[in-house]
């Protein structure tokens, strides 16, 4: 299973959330493990609106079905009202 999306995170925040949950591998600073998905995160330039820029960064998650779905549900979870 593939899923690739732009979130108007910030790319430390994401980096953060991965590092809070033990069974989620940390194999480089942009890149973790859950179980066969592997997470890659990729800060792209900051969304502008009139004067205020909002940090985004896009998240991809890729392996099994069931690891996948797992981490990215808890990650859609954290940060949906921040907006995807």
């Amino acid at each position: 299973m593939l899923k690739e999306e732009s979130w108007g995170v910030p790319i430390d925040r994401a980096r953060r959330f991965f590092r809070y949950h033990p069974d989620v591998q940390e194999e480089t600073p942009n890149c973790f493990r859950h179980g066969s998905c592997a997470v890659t995160l990729t800060e792209l330039k900051p969304k502008g609106m009139g004067v205020w820029a909002a940090k985004r960064c896009r998240v991809r998650f890729e392996g099994a079905d069931a690891d996948t779905e797992s981490i990215y549900h808890r990650f859609f979870i954290q940060f949906l009202s921040t907006g995807g």
